[in-house]
């Protein structure tokens, strides 16, 4: 694996919804799994992308869960364009812009 992709940090735990969007993201950079809340009741699946300092804030909502994931060294345009493919078909994208 090229240095400065694939996972980042200790926390190994992922959502089955969140799964495809981390490993996704990995291609590209570096993902660190963040925490995750449950019971959640939305209806739908989600994705909001957020820049931070140093890092975009990826938010995936399922059924019952949420998780958080933090991306480091990419853009928003490549999430945007990775998350856009037809895998996610099934997600609402949201991006918030800088």
């Amino acid at each position: 694996m090229a240095k400065g992709r694939g996972r980042a940090g200790t926390h190994t735990t992922v959502t089955d919804a969140a799964r495809p969007v981390a490993e996704a993201l990995e291609k590209l950079g570096r993902v660190s799994r963040g925490k995750i809340d449950a019971r959640i009741g939305a209806k739908t699946f989600s994705i909001k992308i957020t820049p931070l300092d140093g890092c975009l804030l990826v938010v995936v909502v399922s059924k019952g869960t949420r998780q958080e994931l933090r991306a480091y060294g990419i853009s928003v345009a490549q999430a945007e364009q990775a998350l856009r493919q037809p895998e996610f078909a099934s997600y609402h994208l949201n991006v918030a812009r800088e």
